[in-house]
């Protein structure tokens, strides 16, 4: 949105929480409950490393809500209300990183917590241990891209500064 403007934005969030969704019906489909997870993290990762830039993509938190859609419907709308909250805590200097790293860890809590309770996850798969360990592979993976992209925005910050003096 920052980019490409609302209208562009919203049709490029939609797109990726759309290829989240996607891989995870594909995948169980053709595999069963646990092709959805290893699909859907399949998608999280290519979107985060794609080989056709060089491994260099965006940070895959839309995807993921996808992915969340999917494997998870019965956690999707308490995740959003916990990135927006978090997001919004006081004095946070970066708030969409807060509601990232806050969203994230809720996300792979609530994930074992449906599995070993055995509670009902909507249209989703049956949670299982693959459903945390997928949710946890996820945030691994939007974690590691979040931290490069983090180097890389102070990298240019410190050369801006040294370029200045």
């Amino acid at each position: 949105m920052r980019l490409l403007g609302r209208r562009a934005g919203i049709g490029v969030m939609a797109a990726d929480i759309s290829k989240g969704a996607l891989a995870s019906v594909l995948g169980r489909r053709l595999a069963g409950d646990g092709g959805a997870h290893v699909a859907s993290v399949a998608a999280v990762t290519g979107h985060c490393y794609p080989v056709w830039t060089g491994f260099r993509g965006g940070k895959g938190v839309a995807t993921s809500f996808g992915q969340c859609l999917a494997t998870f419907p019965a956690y999707a709308l308490l995740d959003v209300a916990v990135a927006v909250l978090a997001g919004k805590a006081p004095r946070v200097q970066r708030p969409a990183l807060v509601s990232v790293a806050v969203s994230s860890v809720a996300w792979v809590g609530a994930g074992l917590v449906w599995w070993k309770r055995g509670l009902p996850n909507l249209w989703g798969p049956r949670p299982t241990g693959a459903l945390p360990l997928a949710n946890l592979a996820t945030t691994a993976v939007i974690a590691s891209r979040v931290l490069l992209l983090l180097r890389a925005r102070e990298s240019d910050e410190l050369a801006l500064n040294r370029a200045e003096r």
